[in-house]
Protein backbone atom coordinates (compact mmCIF):
# COMPACT_ATOMS: atom_id res chain seq x y z
CA UNK A 1 0.00 0.00 0.00
CA UNK A 2 1.52 3.26 -0.96
CA UNK A 3 1.84 6.42 2.10
CA UNK A 4 -1.33 7.59 3.06
CA UNK A 5 -3.58 5.01 0.91
CA UNK A 6 -2.73 6.69 -1.90
CA UNK A 7 -3.86 4.25 -4.94
CA UNK A 8 -1.21 3.67 -7.68
CA UNK A 9 -2.70 4.45 -10.90
CA UNK A 10 -2.81 0.65 -12.01
CA UNK A 11 -4.97 0.30 -9.05
CA UNK A 12 -7.57 2.64 -10.05
CA UNK A 13 -7.50 1.08 -13.51
CA UNK A 14 -8.75 -1.96 -12.61
CA UNK A 15 -11.94 -0.45 -10.66
CA UNK A 16 -15.02 -1.42 -12.52
CA UNK A 17 -16.13 2.03 -12.73
CA UNK A 18 -13.11 2.64 -14.74
CA UNK A 19 -13.11 -0.37 -16.77
CA UNK A 20 -16.74 0.48 -18.11
CA UNK A 21 -15.04 4.03 -19.39
CA UNK A 22 -12.29 2.38 -20.99
CA UNK A 23 -14.60 0.24 -22.91
CA UNK A 24 -16.21 3.68 -24.38
CA UNK A 25 -13.24 6.27 -24.37
CA UNK A 26 -9.83 6.18 -25.29
CA UNK A 27 -7.33 4.86 -23.03
CA UNK A 28 -4.96 7.80 -22.88
CA UNK A 29 -7.75 10.06 -21.87
CA UNK A 30 -9.19 7.64 -18.85
CA UNK A 31 -5.49 7.19 -17.77
CA UNK A 32 -4.77 11.05 -17.86
CA UNK A 33 -7.70 11.84 -16.22
CA UNK A 34 -7.15 9.07 -13.41
CA UNK A 35 -3.03 10.81 -12.69
CA UNK A 36 -5.23 14.24 -12.07
CA UNK A 37 -7.62 12.71 -9.45
CA UNK A 38 -4.60 10.57 -7.92
CA UNK A 39 -2.85 13.80 -7.45
CA UNK A 40 -5.74 15.52 -6.31
CA UNK A 41 -5.94 13.25 -3.73
CA UNK A 42 -2.54 13.85 -2.87
CA UNK A 43 -2.57 16.89 -2.33
CA UNK A 44 -6.02 16.63 -0.11
CA UNK A 45 -3.69 14.61 2.32
CA UNK A 46 -1.23 16.84 2.04
CA UNK A 47 -3.14 19.95 3.52
CA UNK A 48 -3.19 21.66 0.53
CA UNK A 49 -6.81 21.05 -0.16
CA UNK A 50 -9.88 20.29 2.07
CA UNK A 51 -11.84 17.15 1.39
CA UNK A 52 -14.53 15.59 3.53
CA UNK A 53 -12.69 11.96 2.44
CA UNK A 54 -9.53 12.77 4.55
CA UNK A 55 -10.19 11.87 7.64
CA UNK A 56 -11.18 8.82 6.58
CA UNK A 57 -7.94 8.07 3.82
CA UNK A 58 -5.45 9.65 6.36
CA UNK A 59 -4.84 6.37 8.58
CA UNK A 60 -2.16 3.89 8.19
CA UNK A 61 -5.19 1.22 8.17
CA UNK A 62 -6.68 2.34 5.13
CA UNK A 63 -7.58 0.10 2.90
CA UNK A 64 -6.10 0.78 -0.62
CA UNK A 65 -9.05 -0.49 -2.54
CA UNK A 66 -10.91 2.20 -0.42
CA UNK A 67 -8.80 4.70 -1.81
CA UNK A 68 -8.82 3.60 -5.04
CA UNK A 69 -12.59 3.53 -5.47
CA UNK A 70 -12.82 6.80 -4.15
CA UNK A 71 -10.38 7.58 -6.90
CA UNK A 72 -12.35 5.96 -9.86
CA UNK A 73 -15.55 7.43 -8.29
CA UNK A 74 -14.33 10.79 -8.96
CA UNK A 75 -12.96 9.63 -12.21
CA UNK A 76 -15.94 8.62 -13.49
CA UNK A 77 -17.52 11.88 -11.91
CA UNK A 78 -15.71 13.65 -14.49
CA UNK A 79 -15.81 11.90 -17.94
CA UNK A 80 -18.93 10.19 -17.22
CA UNK A 81 -21.55 10.02 -18.98
CA UNK A 82 -19.34 10.03 -22.43
CA UNK A 83 -22.42 10.85 -24.66
CA UNK A 84 -23.62 13.82 -22.84
CA UNK A 85 -21.94 16.93 -24.84
CA UNK A 86 -20.91 20.12 -22.72
CA UNK A 87 -22.82 22.31 -24.91
CA UNK A 88 -26.55 21.37 -25.12
CA UNK A 89 -29.77 22.46 -25.55
CA UNK A 90 -31.53 23.55 -22.42
CA UNK A 91 -35.05 25.08 -21.66
CA UNK A 92 -35.42 28.88 -21.15
CA UNK A 93 -37.99 29.99 -18.79
CA UNK A 94 -35.99 33.07 -17.35
CA UNK A 95 -38.20 36.01 -19.48
CA UNK A 96 -35.21 36.85 -20.90
CA UNK A 97 -35.94 36.39 -24.86
CA UNK A 98 -32.47 37.05 -26.29
CA UNK A 99 -30.83 35.49 -23.06
CA UNK A 100 -26.62 35.99 -23.98
CA UNK A 101 -26.08 33.12 -21.31
CA UNK A 102 -28.32 31.06 -23.00
CA UNK A 103 -27.07 31.58 -26.72
CA UNK A 104 -29.00 34.51 -27.49
CA UNK A 105 -31.48 34.33 -29.97
CA UNK A 106 -33.28 30.71 -30.72
CA UNK A 107 -32.76 30.20 -34.35
CA UNK A 108 -35.09 30.61 -37.48
CA UNK A 109 -37.19 28.37 -38.13
CA UNK A 110 -37.12 24.26 -38.45
CA UNK A 111 -36.85 24.56 -42.31
CA UNK A 112 -33.49 26.76 -41.56
CA UNK A 113 -32.72 23.39 -39.21
CA UNK A 114 -32.79 21.31 -41.85
CA UNK A 115 -30.97 23.82 -44.01
CA UNK A 116 -28.39 23.86 -42.12
CA UNK A 117 -28.06 19.89 -41.18
CA UNK A 118 -28.12 19.51 -45.06
CA UNK A 119 -25.14 21.66 -45.47
CA UNK A 120 -23.35 20.91 -42.77
CA UNK A 121 -23.49 17.16 -42.77
CA UNK A 122 -21.44 16.52 -46.15
CA UNK A 123 -19.77 18.85 -48.46
CA UNK A 124 -21.24 22.01 -49.97
CA UNK A 125 -21.07 24.71 -52.58
CA UNK A 126 -19.15 26.82 -49.99
CA UNK A 127 -16.17 28.64 -52.50
CA UNK A 128 -17.59 27.00 -55.81
CA UNK A 129 -20.03 28.75 -58.19
CA UNK A 130 -22.16 25.52 -59.29
CA UNK A 131 -22.78 27.29 -62.75
CA UNK A 132 -19.43 27.83 -64.05
CA UNK A 133 -17.59 25.59 -61.55
CA UNK A 134 -14.82 28.23 -61.06
CA UNK A 135 -13.91 29.26 -57.78
CA UNK A 136 -16.24 31.60 -56.09
CA UNK A 137 -16.65 33.64 -52.80
CA UNK A 138 -18.65 32.34 -49.34
CA UNK A 139 -20.24 35.73 -49.18
CA UNK A 140 -22.08 35.44 -52.01
CA UNK A 141 -24.54 33.10 -50.32
CA UNK A 142 -26.00 35.90 -47.81
CA UNK A 143 -24.33 38.91 -49.24
CA UNK A 144 -27.37 39.19 -52.06
CA UNK A 145 -29.83 38.84 -49.35
CA UNK A 146 -28.51 41.90 -47.04
CA UNK A 147 -28.28 44.09 -50.00
CA UNK A 148 -31.75 43.53 -50.54
CA UNK A 149 -33.07 43.40 -47.12
CA UNK A 150 -30.93 46.54 -45.89
CA UNK A 151 -30.92 48.80 -49.89
CA UNK A 152 -26.86 49.02 -49.23
CA UNK A 153 -24.85 48.31 -52.43
CA UNK A 154 -22.83 45.66 -51.02
CA UNK A 155 -22.20 43.72 -47.90
CA UNK A 156 -20.41 41.19 -46.20
CA UNK A 157 -20.17 38.98 -42.92
CA UNK A 158 -17.79 38.64 -40.09
CA UNK A 159 -18.10 36.55 -37.04
CA UNK A 160 -19.40 39.23 -34.55
CA UNK A 161 -20.44 43.19 -34.80
CA UNK A 162 -17.47 43.51 -32.78
CA UNK A 163 -15.04 42.28 -35.81
CA UNK A 164 -17.01 43.94 -38.11
CA UNK A 165 -16.67 47.52 -36.64
CA UNK A 166 -12.87 46.73 -35.96
CA UNK A 167 -12.52 45.10 -39.55
CA UNK A 168 -14.42 48.50 -41.19
CA UNK A 169 -12.27 50.74 -38.92
CA UNK A 170 -8.65 49.40 -39.94
CA UNK A 171 -9.75 48.75 -43.62
CA UNK A 172 -10.89 51.97 -43.61
CA UNK A 173 -9.64 54.73 -40.93
CA UNK A 174 -6.20 52.89 -39.93
CA UNK A 175 -3.83 55.56 -38.91
CA UNK A 176 -6.62 58.86 -38.62
CA UNK A 177 -9.13 60.14 -36.79
CA UNK A 178 -12.63 58.63 -35.85
CA UNK A 179 -15.21 61.26 -34.72
CA UNK A 180 -17.53 59.93 -31.87
CA UNK A 181 -19.82 61.33 -29.30
CA UNK A 182 -18.68 61.10 -25.53
CA UNK A 183 -21.83 59.72 -24.39
CA UNK A 184 -21.69 56.63 -27.46
CA UNK A 185 -18.58 55.39 -26.23
CA UNK A 186 -20.62 52.18 -24.62
CA UNK A 187 -18.95 49.00 -22.75
CA UNK A 188 -20.13 45.33 -24.16
CA UNK A 189 -20.64 42.32 -22.86
CA UNK A 190 -16.92 40.42 -21.30
CA UNK A 191 -16.26 44.11 -20.22
CA UNK A 192 -15.37 45.48 -23.87
CA UNK A 193 -15.45 48.73 -24.16
CA UNK A 194 -15.67 50.60 -27.56
CA UNK A 195 -12.64 52.88 -26.98
CA UNK A 196 -10.90 50.08 -26.99
CA UNK A 197 -11.96 48.36 -29.83
CA UNK A 198 -11.74 51.30 -31.90
CA UNK A 199 -7.81 51.45 -30.61
CA UNK A 200 -7.92 47.89 -32.17
CA UNK A 201 -7.98 48.93 -35.12
CA UNK A 202 -5.14 51.76 -34.90
CA UNK A 203 -7.66 54.38 -35.64
CA UNK A 204 -7.49 57.46 -33.56
CA UNK A 205 -10.49 58.03 -31.20
CA UNK A 206 -12.07 61.70 -31.05
CA UNK A 207 -14.56 62.07 -28.49
CA UNK A 208 -16.70 65.27 -28.76
CA UNK A 209 -19.92 66.50 -26.64
CA UNK A 210 -20.42 65.39 -23.25
CA UNK A 211 -22.52 62.17 -21.81
CA UNK A 212 -25.96 63.35 -21.78
CA UNK A 213 -25.75 66.58 -24.90
CA UNK A 214 -23.48 66.36 -28.14
CA UNK A 215 -24.33 68.54 -31.16
CA UNK A 216 -23.07 69.01 -34.94
CA UNK A 217 -21.19 72.09 -33.83
CA UNK A 218 -19.11 69.43 -31.79
CA UNK A 219 -18.40 66.49 -34.29
CA UNK A 220 -17.63 70.01 -36.95
CA UNK A 221 -15.38 71.57 -35.13
CA UNK A 222 -13.59 68.27 -34.23
CA UNK A 223 -13.08 67.92 -38.13
CA UNK A 224 -9.55 67.70 -39.73
CA UNK A 225 -7.69 67.06 -42.97
CA UNK A 226 -6.91 63.65 -41.34
CA UNK A 227 -10.35 62.59 -39.91
CA UNK A 228 -11.28 59.20 -41.91
CA UNK A 229 -14.73 58.97 -40.51
CA UNK A 230 -17.47 60.19 -37.94
CA UNK A 231 -18.83 57.18 -35.94
CA UNK A 232 -22.03 57.19 -34.54
CA UNK A 233 -22.92 54.24 -32.14
CA UNK A 234 -26.06 53.06 -30.98
CA UNK A 235 -26.20 52.41 -27.54
CA UNK A 236 -28.16 49.26 -27.27
CA UNK A 237 -27.49 48.04 -23.82
CA UNK A 238 -28.18 51.25 -21.77
CA UNK A 239 -30.41 54.47 -22.32
CA UNK A 240 -29.87 57.51 -21.00
CA UNK A 241 -33.09 60.10 -19.85
CA UNK A 242 -33.26 63.69 -19.23
CA UNK A 243 -31.47 66.48 -19.93
CA UNK A 244 -30.60 64.55 -23.49
CA UNK A 245 -29.64 65.23 -26.97
CA UNK A 246 -28.14 63.56 -29.72
CA UNK A 247 -27.73 64.77 -33.55
CA UNK A 248 -29.73 62.82 -35.63
CA UNK A 249 -28.39 60.07 -38.59
CA UNK A 250 -29.27 62.01 -41.28
CA UNK A 251 -27.53 65.14 -40.18
CA UNK A 252 -24.23 63.83 -39.36
CA UNK A 253 -24.68 62.15 -43.03
CA UNK A 254 -24.96 65.49 -44.61
CA UNK A 255 -22.19 66.99 -42.40
CA UNK A 256 -19.79 64.02 -43.04
CA UNK A 257 -20.50 64.31 -47.04
CA UNK A 258 -19.88 67.86 -46.82
CA UNK A 259 -16.31 67.68 -45.17
CA UNK A 260 -15.16 64.46 -47.42
CA UNK A 261 -15.36 62.05 -44.31
CA UNK A 262 -17.17 58.71 -44.04
CA UNK A 263 -20.07 58.12 -41.66
CA UNK A 264 -20.09 54.89 -40.07
CA UNK A 265 -22.97 53.54 -38.12
CA UNK A 266 -22.83 50.51 -35.76
CA UNK A 267 -26.48 49.85 -35.06
CA UNK A 268 -25.88 47.04 -33.03
CA UNK A 269 -29.23 44.77 -32.48
CA UNK A 270 -29.44 44.31 -36.13
CA UNK A 271 -33.13 45.39 -36.82
CA UNK A 272 -32.97 45.12 -40.46
CA UNK A 273 -36.81 46.13 -41.32
CA UNK A 274 -39.16 48.58 -39.58
CA UNK A 275 -41.53 46.78 -36.73
CA UNK A 276 -44.44 48.59 -36.14
CA UNK A 277 -44.68 47.15 -32.38
CA UNK A 278 -44.18 49.90 -29.86
CA UNK A 279 -41.03 48.09 -28.10
CA UNK A 280 -38.98 49.20 -31.43
CA UNK A 281 -40.15 52.60 -31.11
CA UNK A 282 -36.62 53.72 -30.15
CA UNK A 283 -34.93 50.95 -32.06
CA UNK A 284 -32.55 52.18 -35.06
CA UNK A 285 -33.51 50.34 -38.73
CA UNK A 286 -30.57 49.25 -40.53
CA UNK A 287 -32.46 49.81 -43.96
CA UNK A 288 -33.25 53.18 -42.69
CA UNK A 289 -29.73 53.79 -41.87
CA UNK A 290 -28.69 52.91 -45.04
CA UNK A 291 -31.47 55.64 -46.57
CA UNK A 292 -30.22 58.41 -44.21
CA UNK A 293 -26.83 58.40 -45.63
CA UNK A 294 -24.52 55.95 -43.44
CA UNK A 295 -21.97 54.78 -45.72
CA UNK A 296 -21.15 51.80 -43.56
CA UNK A 297 -24.20 50.28 -41.17
CA UNK A 298 -22.37 47.51 -38.99
CA UNK A 299 -24.70 45.30 -36.99
CA UNK A 300 -25.16 42.09 -34.65
CA UNK A 301 -26.72 38.57 -36.31
CA UNK A 302 -27.40 36.89 -33.11
CA UNK A 303 -29.99 39.45 -32.03
CA UNK A 304 -33.25 41.45 -33.08
CA UNK A 305 -31.80 39.65 -36.85
CA UNK A 306 -32.91 36.15 -34.89
CA UNK A 307 -29.77 34.44 -36.66
CA UNK A 308 -26.44 33.17 -35.70
CA UNK A 309 -23.81 34.70 -33.78
CA UNK A 310 -22.04 37.13 -36.32
CA UNK A 311 -21.25 40.71 -37.45
CA UNK A 312 -22.95 41.97 -40.64
CA UNK A 313 -21.40 45.19 -42.87
CA UNK A 314 -23.57 46.63 -45.18
CA UNK A 315 -22.81 49.88 -47.14
CA UNK A 316 -21.67 51.85 -50.51
CA UNK A 317 -19.94 49.36 -52.72
CA UNK A 318 -16.62 50.67 -53.02
CA UNK A 319 -15.81 50.73 -49.27
CA UNK A 320 -16.94 47.14 -49.32
CA UNK A 321 -14.28 46.37 -51.23
CA UNK A 322 -11.53 47.81 -49.49
CA UNK A 323 -12.99 46.09 -46.21
CA UNK A 324 -12.95 42.71 -48.09
CA UNK A 325 -9.73 43.31 -49.53
CA UNK A 326 -7.98 43.34 -46.16
CA UNK A 327 -5.91 40.93 -44.59
CA UNK A 328 -8.15 40.99 -41.26
CA UNK A 329 -10.77 39.84 -43.28
CA UNK A 330 -9.97 35.88 -43.35
CA UNK A 331 -9.34 36.44 -39.85
CA UNK A 332 -12.40 37.31 -38.80
CA UNK A 333 -14.40 35.40 -41.98
CA UNK A 334 -17.30 32.48 -40.63
CA UNK A 335 -17.43 29.25 -42.08
CA UNK A 336 -20.26 27.14 -43.64
CA UNK A 337 -22.35 26.71 -40.79
CA UNK A 338 -22.74 30.32 -40.01
CA UNK A 339 -23.19 31.19 -43.63
CA UNK A 340 -26.34 28.43 -43.82
CA UNK A 341 -27.61 29.38 -40.57
CA UNK A 342 -27.54 33.12 -41.31
CA UNK A 343 -29.31 32.69 -44.78
CA UNK A 344 -32.06 30.88 -43.59
CA UNK A 345 -32.83 33.57 -40.87
CA UNK A 346 -32.44 36.26 -43.84
CA UNK A 347 -34.91 34.33 -45.99
CA UNK A 348 -36.89 34.08 -42.97
CA UNK A 349 -37.17 38.30 -43.46
CA UNK A 350 -38.60 37.59 -46.86
CA UNK A 351 -42.01 36.29 -46.11
CA UNK A 352 -45.24 37.61 -45.30
CA UNK A 353 -44.96 39.27 -41.85
CA UNK A 354 -41.56 39.21 -41.82
CA UNK A 355 -38.98 38.87 -39.93
CA UNK A 356 -40.60 35.26 -39.58
CA UNK A 357 -38.08 34.22 -36.84
CA UNK A 358 -38.10 32.54 -33.82
CA UNK A 359 -37.19 35.26 -31.81
CA UNK A 360 -39.79 38.01 -33.35
CA UNK A 361 -42.21 35.18 -32.71
CA UNK A 362 -41.65 35.57 -28.94
CA UNK A 363 -41.80 38.59 -28.75
CA UNK A 364 -45.07 39.25 -30.57
CA UNK A 365 -46.61 36.31 -29.11
CA UNK A 366 -50.19 38.10 -27.53
CA UNK A 367 -50.33 37.78 -23.63
CA UNK A 368 -53.87 35.81 -23.89
CA UNK A 369 -51.76 32.79 -25.83
CA UNK A 370 -49.41 32.57 -22.94
CA UNK A 371 -51.92 32.83 -20.21
CA UNK A 372 -53.68 29.97 -21.62
CA UNK A 373 -50.55 27.67 -22.34
CA UNK A 374 -49.57 28.55 -18.66
CA UNK A 375 -52.84 27.03 -17.46
CA UNK A 376 -52.38 24.30 -19.69
CA UNK A 377 -48.70 23.38 -17.82
CA UNK A 378 -50.27 23.98 -14.53
CA UNK A 379 -52.61 21.66 -15.22
CA UNK A 380 -50.17 18.76 -16.19
CA UNK A 381 -47.97 19.54 -13.48
CA UNK A 382 -51.10 19.45 -11.26
CA UNK A 383 -51.51 15.67 -12.92
CA UNK A 384 -48.10 14.27 -11.95
CA UNK A 385 -47.42 16.59 -8.20
CA UNK A 386 -50.60 17.24 -6.62
CA UNK A 387 -49.35 18.17 -3.92
CA UNK A 388 -47.22 21.10 -6.01
CA UNK A 389 -48.83 24.54 -5.13
CA UNK A 390 -49.20 26.14 -8.65
CA UNK A 391 -50.07 30.27 -9.69
CA UNK A 392 -50.01 32.26 -12.27
CA UNK A 393 -49.51 35.80 -12.54
CA UNK A 394 -48.87 38.28 -15.25
CA UNK A 395 -45.66 40.12 -15.25
CA UNK A 396 -42.94 41.73 -17.47
CA UNK A 397 -40.09 39.78 -19.74
CA UNK A 398 -37.47 41.52 -21.20
CA UNK A 399 -35.77 41.46 -24.48
CA UNK A 400 -32.28 41.32 -23.40
CA UNK A 401 -28.77 40.48 -25.17
CA UNK A 402 -27.95 44.22 -24.96
CA UNK A 403 -31.10 44.79 -27.29
CA UNK A 404 -34.06 47.42 -26.31
CA UNK A 405 -32.78 48.73 -23.15
CA UNK A 406 -35.44 49.31 -20.84
CA UNK A 407 -37.87 47.84 -23.20
CA UNK A 408 -40.71 44.59 -21.84
CA UNK A 409 -43.66 42.85 -22.87
CA UNK A 410 -45.88 41.61 -20.66
CA UNK A 411 -45.75 37.80 -19.77
CA UNK A 412 -47.21 35.03 -17.91
CA UNK A 413 -45.22 33.78 -15.08
CA UNK A 414 -46.24 29.82 -13.65
CA UNK A 415 -44.94 30.11 -9.96
CA UNK A 416 -44.08 26.93 -8.40
CA UNK A 417 -43.89 25.72 -4.74
CA UNK A 418 -42.92 22.03 -3.77
CA UNK A 419 -43.42 20.30 -0.54
CA UNK A 420 -40.26 20.07 1.43
CA UNK A 421 -38.53 21.98 -0.86
CA UNK A 422 -37.09 25.71 -0.86
CA UNK A 423 -37.38 27.56 -3.99
CA UNK A 424 -33.22 27.73 -3.95
CA UNK A 425 -33.04 24.30 -4.22
CA UNK A 426 -35.79 23.82 -6.80
CA UNK A 427 -34.29 26.25 -8.46
CA UNK A 428 -31.16 24.16 -8.69
CA UNK A 429 -33.24 20.91 -8.83
CA UNK A 430 -34.35 22.19 -12.36
CA UNK A 431 -31.04 23.47 -13.98
CA UNK A 432 -29.86 19.45 -12.75
CA UNK A 433 -32.69 17.94 -14.91
CA UNK A 434 -31.88 16.77 -18.54
CA UNK A 435 -32.27 19.19 -20.31
CA UNK A 436 -31.38 21.88 -17.56
CA UNK A 437 -34.63 23.99 -17.36
CA UNK A 438 -33.27 28.15 -16.07
CA UNK A 439 -36.35 29.41 -14.54
CA UNK A 440 -37.03 32.77 -12.42
CA UNK A 441 -35.60 33.11 -9.37
CA UNK A 442 -37.19 36.29 -7.35
CA UNK A 443 -37.94 37.22 -3.96
CA UNK A 444 -37.86 33.37 -2.68
CA UNK A 445 -39.79 32.48 -5.29
CA UNK A 446 -39.20 29.87 -8.02
CA UNK A 447 -41.33 30.44 -11.04
CA UNK A 448 -41.74 29.33 -15.22
CA UNK A 449 -42.08 32.65 -17.26
CA UNK A 450 -43.85 31.57 -20.60
CA UNK A 451 -42.79 34.37 -22.84
CA UNK A 452 -39.67 31.89 -23.24
CA UNK A 453 -40.45 28.60 -23.66
CA UNK A 454 -40.18 27.02 -27.04
CA UNK A 455 -42.23 23.91 -28.80
CA UNK A 456 -41.49 20.66 -26.31
CA UNK A 457 -40.32 23.06 -23.41
CA UNK A 458 -43.42 22.13 -21.74
CA UNK A 459 -42.78 18.15 -21.75
CA UNK A 460 -39.38 18.58 -20.34
CA UNK A 461 -40.61 20.44 -17.72
CA UNK A 462 -43.75 18.04 -16.45
CA UNK A 463 -41.09 15.46 -16.89
CA UNK A 464 -38.43 17.16 -14.18
CA UNK A 465 -41.95 17.86 -11.99
CA UNK A 466 -42.60 14.35 -12.35
CA UNK A 467 -39.02 13.17 -11.35
CA UNK A 468 -38.61 15.08 -8.30
CA UNK A 469 -42.35 14.60 -7.33
CA UNK A 470 -41.26 10.74 -6.97
CA UNK A 471 -38.40 11.34 -5.42
CA UNK A 472 -39.66 13.57 -2.94
CA UNK A 473 -36.32 15.64 -3.27
CA UNK A 474 -33.47 16.64 -4.82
Amino acid sequence: MNVHGIPSVEAVLQEPAVRALLASLRRDVVVECVRECVAALRDELRGTVGSSDRARLDKPTVAQGDAAELVAARVAERLCPPQRFSLRRVANATGVIIHTNLGRAPQATPDGFAHVAETIGGYCNLEVDVATGERSHRDVHVAGLLTRLTGAEAATVVNNNAAAVVLTLTALAAGQRVVCSRGELVEIGGSFRLPEIIACSGAHLVEVGTTNHARVRDYEAALTPDTAAIMKIHPSNFRIIGFTSEVPLKELADLAHRSGTLLVFDAGSGLLLPNDGPVFANEPVVRQAIADGADIVTFSADKLLGGPQAGGIAGRRGLLQRINRHPLKRAVRVGKMTLAALEAALQAHLRPGAPDTTVMSLIRRPLKDLERAARSLAKAIGRVAPDWRRSIERDEASIGGGSLPGETVPTAVLWLEAPGLAADTLDRAFRLNEPPIFGRFRKGRFGLDLRTLLRGDAADIVACVARLARSGST
